[in-house]
């Protein structure tokens, strides 16, 4: 089994990734910022290494000795850490700490959307990032995912929000296509890159097995949880300054200028078999999946 370095490993896709690894049977390091935050990891066997993920040395630190690299590391907002330092940076600094420790190889996670536009800032520092790992000239895949599902997390925190006293509101017209994919077979996708050698180089969009619509995600998790709402749509215009005044207000906005733009784009894999086609089978249904696992709220987020 390899030894491998995990970025983000405390975060909403970082947690899957890492318990996957362990349960594959390799050899786990993770690099965080809280112990207290890995302490299941290293109950599990996985090596805890206290330092922070942005800094040059320790990232150089702890790549020692590890065959490849994977990192998870990102933001989604530009505060309290910005776009600049986490999602261009750390990608340049982890880059660069692979080739001094002369790892086999890299897997950075990023997202579809991810392309230079002044409109959409967060997809903006994904491609900048992505484009600082390729400057380095270390070997790696940059792994693009749709919307990541779990139990807790992610745009399950995002629908809670979204209820607002007799209102299940809707930022724009919710019809833009997404596809997707479970925790689960997401991390699987990521700890398969490993073995396949012929992913190097290339940047690989996947997605679950349905396309379907931002509105039909949330009527899943509306009728998992029993919400009977009356479903208010705001128009992108209309909520994009409100938006903006939260943001300079409130230190977590329920929504950000930047969040309400990218909903309304498509978000979709390089096909609805993009899993299937590079590993060589097929993930599950989200649709079916979430009526039974959202059902209630997690104990914890």
């Amino acid at each position: 089994m390899a030894r491998i370095l995990l970025l983000g490993s405390t975060g909403f896709f970082g947690r899957g990734v890492a318990h996957k690894l362990i349960d594959g049977g390799h050899q786990l390091r993770v690099l965080v910022r809280d112990p207290m935050k890995a302490a299941a990891f290293k109950i599990r066997g996985a090596q805890v290494v206290v330092g922070d993920a942005l800094n040059p040395a320790a990232v150089t630190q702890a790549a020692q000795g590890v065959d490849h690299i994977i990192s998870l590391v990102a933001v989604r907002r530009n505060r309290p850490q910005s776009y600049l330092a986490v999602n261009v940076d750390g990608p340049r600094i982890l880059g660069q700490a692979a080739k001094a420790a002369g790892v086999k190889s890299v897997v950075l996670i990023s997202a579809i959307g991810a392309r230079p536009d002044p409109h959409f800032k967060y997809f903006t520092s994904r491609w900048m990032g992505e484009q600082e790992l390729a400057k380095s000239g270390v070997a790696g895949t940059i792994l693009r995912f749709s919307f990541v599902l779990a139990e807790d997390g992610g745009m399950l925190d995002d629908f809670e929000r979204a209820i607002v006293g007799p209102f299940a509101v809707i930022p724009g017209t919710g019809l833009a296509q997404m596809q997707p994919i479970l925790r689960e077979d997401a991390a699987r996708c990521v700890i398969e890159t490993i073995d396949k050698p012929e992913l190097l180089g290339k940047i690989v969009e996947l997605g679950g097995p349905e396309v379907v619509t931002y509105e039909a995600i949330f009527d899943w998790f509306l009728q998992a949880r029993g919400i009977k709402k009356r479903k208010l749509r705001l128009p992108a215009a209309l909520l994009v300054p409100v938006a903006t005044v939260m943001e300079t207000l409130m230190v977590k906005p329920p929504i950000t200028p930047d969040e309400v733009n990218m909903i309304q784009l498509p978000n979709v894999a390089e096909g609805i078999d993009s899993v299937s086609a590079r590993f060589g089978w097929r993930p599950t249904a989200p649709s079916s999946w979430a009526t039974s696992h959202w059902q209630k709220a997690p104990a914890h987020k």
